[in-house]
């Protein structure tokens, strides 16, 4: 696919890093099998369960390194796709659009340049749409009838996550493939409404509560989804960060305008400043204690008007 080549080789050059992220010198890491480098980006992303730290940008610092380091090895495995099985090729495009959707709220975090964060997302969505032309009888070019085909969740979340997060930076853009990454989740839910601690249902939460009602902007669904994805786990934090800042909180052309829901924000924040970071799913628990703090600082700045 020449047109996802140039993000297999932005993805590269992180190599460098690979052997600081391992702990250790990797010789000719360019040279590796196939094989071998999926099993470099695997254990590059297995060290976001040894990580100790005390806050979010402590944990952020000492991620980064990995996360870049599991984009090389993934990146180098899938150079030449044919080299690998279907099944495989799978794996590495899902674990490349979920990394650099990681990688993006590190950097969004962090303050860091709104070019340099759009690239990135548009290469996981890129990968993820990779994933989803593996799918027998899907057609980018064909999206709206093709998609019922399309039963590889994690390629649903992670393509609408990546391009739902870019399109925030994009509104125009947003008005034209709104309905598609909607309908993504929509499908995802279908597919396995439970993967990822329920993300299709925060997400079309999010969306749903967020967009205006000419855009399919839903409240009373947006609800719906954000208290099903707390019954499929009510102690994934992303779920109660994201409820509290999308259906909290009022939005208008994506920005936070007012406070629609003081008690569930309240409440909501205060389960995920107070509840310790799972074994589970670290990165995303200190990635919602970082936005609790940030929601907690709008809610005062709201709260003094």
């Amino acid at each position: 696919m020449k047109w996802l080549s140039r993000f297999v080789i932005t993805s590269i050059w992180l190599a460098a890093g690979l052997a600081f992220a391992v702990g250790g010198p990797v010789a000719g890491a360019t040279d590796l099998t196939p094989g071998e480098a999926i099993a470099q980006g695997d254990q590059a992303y297995t060290q976001r369960f040894r990580i100790a730290a005390e806050t979010p940008l402590a944990y952020f610092e000492a991620y980064r390194p990995f996360v870049e380091a599991a984009i090389a090895g993934y990146a180098l495995a899938i150079q030449d796709p044919a080299a690998l099985s279907l099944q495989s090729r799978s794996y590495v495009y899902n674990r490349l659009a979920q990394l650099h959707y990681e990688l993006a709220k590190v950097m969004i975090v962090g303050q860091e340049g709104q070019g340099e964060i759009e690239a990135v997302l548009v290469a996981g969505k890129e990968y993820g749409f990779a994933s989803l032309a593996l799918q027998t009888g899907f057609y980018r070019n064909r999206f709206s009838e093709t998609l019922g085909l399309v039963w590889d969740a994690a390629a649903l979340v992670w393509t609408a996550d990546c391009w739902g997060t870019w399109l925030g930076y994009n509104p125009f853009e947003g008005l034209v493939n709104l309905s598609k990454i909607r309908a993504m989740y929509e499908r995802a839910i279908r597919v396995d409404e439970t993967f990822w601690e329920g993300s299709a249902h925060i997400g079309l939460g999010a969306l749903l509560a967020t967009s205006p009602g000419f855009m399919g902007g839903d409240l009373a669904r947006a609800k719906e989804h954000f208290e099903q994805s707390l019954e499929i786990n009510s102690a994934y934090l992303t779920a109660s960060a994201v409820y509290a800042e999308s259906y909290g909180f009022t939005h208008s052309f994506g920005k936070r305008s007012g406070i629609r829901d003081r008690q569930l924000i309240d409440e909501r924040l205060a389960f995920v400043r107070e509840t310790a970071v799972g074994e589970g799913r670290p990165f995303w628990d200190w990635e919602a204690k970082a936005e609790a703090e940030l929601l907690a600082s709008e809610l005062e700045r709201f709260s003094r008007r």
